[in-house]
């Protein structure tokens, strides 16, 4: 009993600490008749008779499940996108193992079929033919050609371009003073940056896939796991007065933002004074301190129109600047350049700015958040290893870890391409061995007669009595034609798909939490919405016409071709709500602050606002067009290809935030500053 009692309660330690699921400590109850008491460094807990063959069913019925699941992403790809869509929604209600076999029944009939009509094909080409179960072409030839020359000439690192010559001794330099040996290309260092990018992206999808299943597994279970997030949510709208007055207060800070920025501006005004120079029209004027630009695309803007302190503009791309920006332009200094010496002095800039070192404190910082994760803050770890095994169940416990370490070192590499692929693989006859021999805690003589000739049949065969056992489950089970599942599919998908509209229905005092179904795929016109704070509710295809919003702060609710359109808004934060497709159109808005929400492909379009500062929110592809502003700093908010453009702004600030591919068009500064932010290509 006791490695029972400890795996339930791992399980339940990893289930109550994954990441984004919805299980509460006051929504999970143990079985009736079940106690638990301290054993050493263990916590015991006693299920009874009855308790411990329910879990004994449920981890049989998991394990069935996952593997069904497995074989049924083998073959997913073998089928159309209408039979995909009918699996997965039958897969999404299917209740218990003979469910879930029913389905991926279904599946396996689908991709049979799909198959024989591929082989059944007739292929005239003469250039094919069969050659065992391949289908080969032939290549064409071509004969190779020699070339022949008078004299070759052997190149050496010292028949470089001086220029090349000059950028790889400092390259050297920077890396013999940083102690490195190893020498790395700058294509190498953003190839390295790509594929931490995709390791994250993919990082994220097996985590997506991991809390999906853990979801649906918890989802089997008898108790509302739900009821403690419901909890929360009542407790939320218990708060929404107070939730109210921090909007208030939030908004009296944006102006407090300014008050820094106004006593840098009087300071240099007075040293300015102080030295002799001109002060006219100086609160007018721009402000740019300790933000050089970088690879600017148009010249900046003119002495009369702006105060300059060590922010010079660098390799900009034009020639069209003052004397100094004209000397340092990348046109001037690469007219010469050859490709050598290109790659050279990249190498230099990329190892003298610490790219590379970025790309590896990344990785050791995510390799460290991962092994704390896996760790309790006192740094016991959620898993099982032999180590606090032996200790709190004793040798015997240990044993079985070194078992599937030994047998983990005997996968062969079409075991272990087998498990990648399909998520699980055939032991061999010498690993049925270990794994139930004499030597092993699982010794039974039994299993290795049962397993003998299924160790001894060829691979596909062994699929073959997977998928024959899986349909004669399937088929055993309560009778559900083929044309119910197709039914309910399509039921299940139109339900989905179907339209639903708000009109001329005000939303007032109603907060909006855990309402992603409301939100989405549905237009809202001539409905204002006053005091109805939007939370953790997502919204796709939901745009809003026609229907102010007043006092609605939008909270951990992202937004997706979600536009708002003749909207005004009055005190209406966003605060962690990335925003994708999603224009401001004819929307003026007033004390609507973005805080941590990023946007992309988010303009706003003839849509005025005040006091609307972005703070810690970087924004790409989203332009300011004909959007006059006032009072609305950038703060920590770096962006990407969004100009403003016919915008004029007034009491601006641009602070830490750099900028790129974002260039001013015809959009006046009034007493506005950029404080450390340099730009690039702007």
């Amino acid at each position: 009993m006791g490695i029972l009692e400890c795996t339930l309660l791992f399980l339940i330690a990893i289930l109550r600490s994954g990441e984004g699921l919805a299980l509460d400590h006051d929504s999970y109850q143990l079985p009736q008749g079940t106690s638990t008491y301290k054993n050493g460094a263990a916590t015991v807990i006693q299920l009874g008779e009855k308790g411990t063959q329910d879990l004994f069913d449920r981890w049989i019925s998991q394990a069935m499940s996952g593997l069904f699941a497995a074989v049924a992403q083998k073959h997913i790809n073998d089928v159309n996108h209408f039979e995909r869509e009918i699996h997965q929604n039958c897969s999404k209600i299917a209740k218990d193992v003979p469910d879930h076999a029913k389905c991926v029944a279904r599946l396996l009939r689908a991709a049979e079929e799909t198959i024989k009509k591929v082989t059944n094909r007739n292929y005239n080409n003469p250039n094919l033919r069969w050659e065992g179960a391949f289908r080969v072409a032939r290549m064409k030839r071509e004969t190779r050609k020699i070339t022949r020359q008078s004299s070759y000439t052997l190149h050496h690192a010292y028949d470089e371009p001086p220029f090349a010559q000059i950028a790889r001794y400092m390259t050297s330099g920077v890396r013999a003073f940083q102690g490195k040996t190893k020498k790395t290309s700058w294509q190498q260092i953003l190839a390295d940056i790509h594929t931490t990018a995709d390791e994250d992206r993919m990082e994220k999808r097996r985590k997506k896939a991991m809390m999906r299943r853990l979801r649906s597994w918890i989802d089997n279970t008898p108790t509302k796991l739900e009821d403690g997030w419901r909890t929360q949510a009542l407790e939320m709208m218990d708060d929404q007065l107070k939730k109210k007055e921090e909007m208030l207060k939030k908004a009296k800070a944006t102006e407090d933002v300014r008050v820094p920025l106004k006593v840098l501006r009087e300071a240099i005004k007075l040293g300015m004074s102080l030295s002799g120079q001109n002060m006219t029209n100086f609160d007018k004027k721009t402000l740019r301190v300790g933000s050089p630009r970088f690879f600017s695309l148009v010249k900046g803007e003119t002495e009369d129109d702006m105060v300059n302190l060590f922010s010079p503009s660098l390799f900009s791309m034009h020639e069209d600047g003052s004397k100094t920006e004209n000397l340092f332009s990348l046109p001037h200094l690469l007219k010469r350049l050859t490709k050598k010496e290109q790659d050279a002095w990249m190498d230099f800039i990329v190892e003298a700015s610490g790219v590379g070192d970025a790309v590896e404190s990344a990785r050791f910082a995510k390799k460290t958040a991962k092994e704390a994760a896996l760790k309790t803050p006192d740094g016991t770890p959620l898993y099982f290893n032999k180590k606090n095994l032996t200790d709190m169940y004793g040798k015997q416990e240990g044993d079985k870890v070194d078992l599937f370490e030994k047998m983990a070192h005997k996968y062969d590499d079409k075991q272990k391409s087998a498990l990648d692929k399909d998520g699980f693989a055939f032991m061999t006859k010498e690993q049925v061995e270990i794994m139930y021999g004499k030597e092993s805690p699982y010794h039974d003589r039994e299993r290795i007669d049962e397993y003998k000739n299924f160790v001894e049949m060829r691979d596909e065969d062994k699929h073959q009595k997977i998928r024959n056992e899986i349909l004669e489950i399937g088929d055993k089970a309560l009778r559900v034609s083929a044309q119910n599942v197709t039914e309910l599919a399509r039921k299940h998908g139109a339900h989905r798909r179907s339209k639903r509209n708000i009109v001329l229905s005000p939303i007032v005092n109603t907060p909006l939490i855990f309402a992603s179904a409301i939100m989405s795929n549905t237009f809202i016109v001539l409905s204002p919405v006053v005091f109805s704070p939007v939370i953790l509710s997502p919204a796709v295809l939901g745009p809003i016409i026609l229907s102010p919003w007043v006092f609605i702060p939008v909270i951990l609710s992202p937004r997706v071709l979600s536009p708002l359109i003749v909207n005004p808004l009055i005190f209406s934060p966003v605060i962690l709500s990335p925003l994708v497709l999603h224009p401001f159109i004819l929307s003026p808005g007033i004390f609507n602050p973005f805080i941590l929400s990023p946007f992309v492909l988010s303009p706003f379009i003839l849509s005025p606002q005040v006091f609307t500062p972005v703070i810690l929110s970087p924004f790409a592809l989203s332009p300011v067009i004909l959007t006059p502003m006032v009072g609305s700093p950038l703060v920590l908010s770096p962006f990407v290809l969004s100009p403003i453009i016919l915008s004029p702004q007034a009491l601006f600030a641009v602070v830490l935030s750099p900028y790129a591919l974002s260039p001013l068009v015809e959009s006046k500064l009034i007493a506005s500053e950029v404080i450390l932010s340099p730009s690039f290509l702007s």
